[in-house]
């Protein structure tokens, strides 16, 4: 239930029912979808998020768990995948300042190298869901009176496949 996905049926509440204000939530349900490539089906499964914001500070958690098709539980790695993560932001006087950490189980798509090679030398790859991941992001943004905003960014991914684990670090500045 993240990017863009279809058979979802979504309830969103503002406010917690008028008596908190800033406290948001949403409820989904997704429903089992299975033609098309493995790394992209999923089975049935539902979401929650709960997000507060209050004078320019928020923070939120979500978590979403879901039926693995039979394609994907082919991989050994288990019937479910599964996401939770937790972020705080602050937003006011021309600064926004934002991290998150998550993590995922079965649910990001990578490319595995098998260790073989065809004819020309090339390293066969095969597709699979990684088993776990674990990411860090950090943002910080000024707005000038002007119009710009510089950003500075920084994401941080861990990935276990199959026991092993990769560090991948991304430090990005924009303007």
């Amino acid at each position: 239930m993240n990017g863009r996905t279809n058979g979802v049926a979504t309830y969103r509440n503002y406010d917690f029912f008028g008596l908190v204000d800033g406290l948001d939530f949403a409820i989904q349900y997704q429903g089992k979808n299975s033609n098309r490539s493995t790394k992209k089906q999923n089975g049935d499964g539902y979401a929650l998020s709960v997000d507060y914001n209050i004078n320019g500070f928020g923070i939120v958690g979500a978590y979403s768990k879901s039926d693995r098709t039979n394609d994907q539980v082919a991989d050994g790695n288990g019937s479910n995948a599964e996401l939770w993560s937790l972020a705080a932001k602050y937003d006011a006087n021309n600064v926004y300042a934002a991290v998150m950490y998550g993590e995922t189980r079965n649910m990001t798509p990578g490319s595995i190298d098998t260790g073989v090679a065809d004819r020309e030398g090339n390293t066969i790859m095969r597709d699979q869901l990684i088993n776990e991941t674990q990411n860090f992001e950090a943002v910080v943004q000024y707005q000038f009176d002007f119009g710009l905003r510089p950003s500075l960014g920084y994401v941080y991914s861990k990935v276990k496949i199959s026991k092993v684990y990769l560090d991948i670090d991304m430090l990005t500045l924009t303007v």
